[in-house]
């Protein structure tokens, strides 16, 4: 079983709704979804193009996946981002715009926050005494293809994209042929327009659980963030 601290939309927002069409499955009651049709893909190609983020659900992560070391539980966990949820004020998410990152397709902010890397850099460290640590073949096979930044985050932290690798970014393909991605960037930008002139903020923060290897994560708990005086 593996846990993870995410940024995911209010369940009765528009983005949440859209993002989650979009992918074709509600993390939060884990059933599929109807997926919009894209002009010139079959459905079929639609649906493994999305096939990795769909797995996660919608969300951009602040703590990686991980397992937790002998000795904490559940409850202990919840307790905890209970608490730290509850030292933070929630604060506006910066305008989104779908766009590239490294040749998949992600939902990313327009412009740097501070209040968005603070809380991603936090949860990462504050929050690792929970993980339990990968034996050396996890490590090796996860090295592959890393610069040394990203090694010794890895060795670190657990995960390469922390710390200052770390962007904000939800997930909406997998990687993508070069023949497709203009065509879909230009169906995303338009499917998602409407919900992305509202204002978002960040309120809570999102446990989602993987309860078996390779299995779909689940929104399993909401933890919400101060409300600013």
């Amino acid at each position: 079983m593996r846990y993870a601290i995410y940024f995911s939309p209010p369940e009765d927002s528009n983005l949440w709704k859209t993002g989650c069409q979009w992918l074709g499955r509600d993390p939060l009651q884990m059933r599929m979804l109807e997926q919009p049709g894209v002009p010139g893909l079959s459905a079929r190609t639609v649906l493994a193009l999305t096939e990795r983020p769909r797995r996660y659900g919608f969300h951009a992560t602040l703590k990686p996946p991980f397992s937790l070391i002998s000795g904490e539980t559940r409850e202990s966990l919840f307790a905890a981002l209970s608490e730290f949820a509850h030292e933070r004020h929630a604060f506006p998410l910066p305008q989104l715009q779908v766009g590239d990152l490294g040749g998949f397709l992600a939902l990313r902010i327009r412009q740097p926050c501070r209040d968005l890397d603070n809380l991603a850099r936090e949860c990462v460290s504050r929050f690792d005494r929970f993980r339990r640590q990968p034996t050396r073949a996890e490590f090796a096979r996860r090295c592959r293809g890393l610069d040394a930044r990203q090694r010794d985050l890895l060795e670190r932290w657990g995960y390469p994209y922390v710390m200052d690798q770390w962007r904000f970014h939800m997930t909406l393909t997998g990687p993508l042929p070069g023949t497709q991605a203009g065509a879909i960037t230009g169906f995303l930008s338009r499917w998602f327009e409407p919900a992305l002139r509202e204002p978002l903020w960040v309120t809570d923060l999102c446990v989602f659980i993987e309860e078996e290897a390779n299995g779909e994560f689940r929104l399993g708990a909401r933890f919400p963030m101060a409300v600013p005086a």
